[in-house]
């Protein structure tokens, strides 16, 4: 993401898309990291297939293909209401901007998935991930929610062997922002408290919503302290509140879904007509910022969960809570080896599940269905050592050689 600053550096140039039809991956880097409308347009030639190949390289490797999807979804929306506002008009261009929203809404839909792959990969990847592949660790897990009493029993019995200390416990996060607040007081996350930062947090509510208007209006000259870890909740905040605020104005479908025009603008003052279009781009901006507010939070998370994991003791918790769930496992034998009975028809090969076809959905959807046949009858109020094994569920039909 090009970076934030209060002033807008000198002699800044706003790229054309004829500009970077004819531009190398050399010279087009820095423009890139100067200016998120540069981007933009990078993004709008590269989707309308006028990008050089080693500058649609650039854009789609890892110095920007983070910052792709925002950059396609806030050209969707600029020239989906540049299309609307054309056709009001009468505009001849009305025709082929649409075709161009096409290929934007085409391209947009592809970084989507790639971007969702690379966080999928990059899960798998993670040391702590290992359990949605692992046939065996999954059924374990589930274990310990179908009986949570007795896995922190069995926990306390393995941390008194081991002779070490249990960690504090502390309350499960409401949500992300929970997270990464705690993250920030107990220093896994750098958060320096500047004057800026102190003057926002002690804006009020009204105040701070106006200063994250003015941010989202300009693109290129962002506020950076809004990305602070104890902002980004009221950040957060406030864009809901100005989504709704706007979405009747610019007779969207939603506050969170901009959808077509349904306002009849010919039946308005033109002056009114343009504000309903000033509108919708407004809503355009605040979308793109909400997706980015959820990005910077999605990334500090992660940060949390790596530092974390990098604490000297880490290891010596994991093995003991490991312990813990291979002595519940051996306790409670028949429903662990019904919840692998239920996970089989989702193994892509032996004790390893195939996460295209159990996605977060649907695995989900199976935990509830699997705890709910291991908890105890009202007539039987302890679980039967003996559970029979329920009808594997049937997962979605795919072709052989997609497996």
């Amino acid at each position: 993401m090009p970076q934030p600053s209060h002033t807008a550096p000198p002699q800044r140039r706003s790229l054309r898309l004829n500009d970077v039809a004819h531009m190398g991956a050399a010279t087009l880097q820095p423009l890139l990291q100067d200016s998120f409308r540069n981007l933009v347009t990078a993004a709008i030639a590269d989707a309308t297939g006028h990008l050089p190949r080693s500058s649609r390289k650039l854009l789609h490797g890892p110095h920007f293909r983070d910052d792709l999807v925002d950059a396609l979804r806030w050209a969707e929306g600029e020239i989906q209401v540049a299309s609307e506002r054309m056709t009001w008009t009468g505009d001849p261009r009305a025709e082929r901007t649409l075709r161009q929203l096409q290929q934007i809404r085409t391209a947009l839909a592809q970084a989507r998935a790639e971007e969702a792959d690379r966080r999928r990969t990059e899960h798998l990847a993670s040391a702590g991930h290992q359990v949605d592949t692992d046939s065996a660790a999954t059924a374990r897990l589930w274990l310990r929610s179908a009986f949570p009493d007795r896995f922190e029993q069995v926990l306390a019995q393995e941390y008194a062997a081991a002779q070490l200390e249990p960690p504090a416990k502390r309350l499960a996060p409401a949500d992300v922002f929970d997270a990464i607040e705690w993250g920030a007081s107990e220093g896994l996350l750098f958060a320096t408290m500047t004057p800026a930062v102190h003057d926002l947090l002690a804006k009020s509510p009204l105040a701070f919503r106006n200063t994250v208007a003015a941010d989202t209006r300009e693109q290129d000259e962002r506020t950076v302290e809004l990305r602070h870890p104890l902002l980004l909740r009221r950040w957060r905040t406030a864009l809901d509140e100005l989504a709704e605020m706007t979405a009747p104005l610019a007779g969207a479908t939603s506050a969170t879904v901009l959808g077509p025009l349904t306002t009849d603008l010919d039946t308005m003052p033109r002056q009114a007509a343009f504000a309903v279009l000033n509108a919708r781009r407004f809503l355009v901006a605040v979308h793109q910022r909400t997706a980015e507010n959820t990005r910077v939070a999605r990334q500090y998370a992660q940060t949390i969960t790596q530092r974390e994991q990098g604490e000297p003791d880490h290891a010596a918790h994991r093995r003991v809570f490991d312990q813990a769930l291979h002595r519940l496992a051996d306790e409670h034998s028949a429903g662990y080896d019904h919840i692998r009975h239920r996970l089989r028809p989702f193994e892509a090969s032996s004790g390893r599940l195939d996460v295209s076809v159990l996605n977060a959905g649907q695995r989900g959807a199976l935990k509830r269905q699997v705890l709910a046949e291991l908890a105890p009858s009202p007539a039987s109020p302890h679980l039967s050592t003996a559970v029979a094994p329920a009808r594997p569920a049937t997962p979605t039909a795919r072709p052989a050689a997609a497996r």
